[in-house]
């Protein structure tokens, strides 16, 4: 129920005794003024120049002094895989009541997310949130499946086959014939279109540093034979994912 004088409402926070500002009157046990406050919460994106904050945004909150508004959270995403996110924090600034609560939660390289939670001060009052994130910059990798390149003759030398860090390399294979495949020291490696990596049991034949060549098994038809080699490696802890493809070619 709302309080005047004369003709004008007493709003929230201008009710007072002397000095003393009246969060609640009574008529009896019956309440007829209900002093209300207003909290801001106020963000500054300190996030690394890899990492996205979805909502810089402030957000406000009124109501009755203690009361829980509705909790909410902010995400942080990373732009790209040159970095993993390792966490993630907000600093508080001006929480003289101790209202504000913020918790981390994610897992794993490209997320984490602080979610807000709280009550309603007894004095209108703002709350400025620093966002941070750590994170681990990951290293590039170098990848090689040879030049690439085109001949008259039935095979074609890939060079080295080679990349650096670690985890498990995949080498696929697409080609437009029906008899393209790859080989080391005349032993078919690779029949296309299929994928092979170090992990499934022919280590000691598809390997880094090997030495590889193309060959076409295939004679008539239409030409050029082309197969394309896609080297791949997936993220670590240490990095990055990556990469790198090769076209080989048999011309009439």
């Amino acid at each position: 129920m709302p309080v005047y004088k004369g003709t004008n409402e007493v709003t929230s926070g201008n009710l007072r005794k002397g000095s003393t500002e009246i969060q609640n009157g009574y008529k009896a046990t019956n309440p007829f003024f209900v002093n209300e406050t207003t909290l801001t919460i106020a963000f500054v994106d300190n996030t690394s120049a890899n990492v996205n904050l979805n909502s810089a945004a402030s957000v406000s909150f009124t109501g009755t002094p203690g009361d829980t508004w509705s909790s909410f959270t902010r995400n942080l995403t990373r732009a790209n895989g040159t970095v993993r996110i390792t966490g993630a924090a907000g600093a508080e600034s001006g929480d003289t009541q101790n209202i504000l609560s913020i918790v981390e939660s994610g897992s794993g390289a490209s997320q984490r997310d602080l979610t807000f939670s709280g009550t309603l001060p007894t004095v209108t009052q703002t709350i400025t949130v620093t966002v941070t994130d750590t994170v681990v910059n990951l290293t590039a990798r170098s990848l090689s499946v040879g030049p690439g390149g085109s001949s008259t003759f039935s095979a074609i030398s890939m060079g080295v086959i080679s990349w650096t860090g670690d985890g498990i390399a995949t080498l696929n294979c697409t080609t437009d014939y029906s008899a393209g495949r790859m080989e080391r020291a005349g032993s078919v490696v690779m029949q296309a279109p299929f994928s092979i990596n170090p992990g499934d049991g022919i280590q000691a034949i598809f390997e880094n540093g090997g030495t590889y060549q193309n060959d076409v098994n295939q004679t008539g038809g239409t030409y050029p034979k082309t197969n394309v080699y896609t080297l791949s490696l997936p993220e670590t802890l240490t990095y990055q994912a990556g990469s790198v493809s090769a076209s080989y070619s048999k011309i009439l």
